[in-house]
């Protein structure tokens, strides 16, 4: 059961967050109609401006998972220094915006499901579940980081924010070159659908359906620790 407290943090989550999306979908929804309005004011096409409307449903669509993902990815010192004066302990503030975390994602993607239906149909139920886990998985990352930087100062977020991009970059361009450096006895051949050569048991892992439910499920749980873990190493700061 949900305590009191728990509440109150994902109470706080869902007015943050409803602020921000009211204030975007408000930006939107004027900067749209204004340029429509404009549009129809020059050229006189009414067909025209009722066709343009039915393409803001698809700019919010894509808004609105931004700024669901923005939020967690901002706000944990901010929603850290509001637990500590209101006397909300760190477990239960990573439960309270877990819940809110997870209730705002089904909230998001389901109002985002209706706009979508404005242009094409709903897809199968595969599809449904594919596109909503891509989503949670999306804010449950942006929460991760946004918590991991939490911990640091203003110096250490521009250093690690510059360093991190350009270190992955680096062993990106690291691993594409030694793939290409790679002979072609060292890596496995595909006959009669499946790998047959040195690590052949690597590459037909990637081949079963399994694997990349597997995969997710531990990249969850991973980052789902991660973000406990920074949340309960987080300290007020004088900056």
């Amino acid at each position: 059961m949900i305590n009191t407290k728990q509440k109150m943090v994902a109470s706080n989550v869902f007015y943050r967050l409803g602020l921000a999306a009211l204030i975007t979908v408000g930006w939107i929804v004027g900067f749209e109609l204004v340029t429509y309005l404009l549009g129809l004011a020059f050229n006189h096409n009414l067909t025209s401006f009722l066709v343009s409307l039915q393409g803001i449903p698809e700019t919010l669509v894509a808004f609105l998972p931004i700024v669901l993902a923005a939020y967690f990815l901002m706000t944990p010192y901010v929603d850290f220094k509001w637990a500590i004066q209101n006397g909300i302990s760190r477990s239960t503030l990573w439960q309270g915006r877990l819940i809110a975390l997870l209730l705002s994602s089904v909230l998001v993607y389901l109002v985002d499901e209706l706009l979508t239906m404005a242009y094409r149909p709903l897809g199968n139920w595969r599809e449904i579940l594919i596109n909503f886990g891509g989503l949670l998985t999306t804010v449950l990352t942006c929460q991760a980081i946004g918590n991991g930087f939490s911990l640091l100062n203003r110096k250490w977020k521009v250093i690690v924010g510059i360093g991190l991009p350009v270190m992955a970059i680096i062993l990106l361009m690291m691993m594409l070159s030694g793939l290409e450096h790679l002979s072609t006895g060292m890596l496995p051949t595909y006959q009669d659908d499946h790998f047959v050569g040195p690590l052949a048991w690597v590459f037909n892992l990637t081949l079963s359906p399994v694997t990349p439910w597997i995969i997710w499920a531990i990249y969850l749980v991973i980052v789902v620790y991660l973000t406990k873990l920074f949340n309960d190493h987080l300290q007020l700061r004088r900056d």
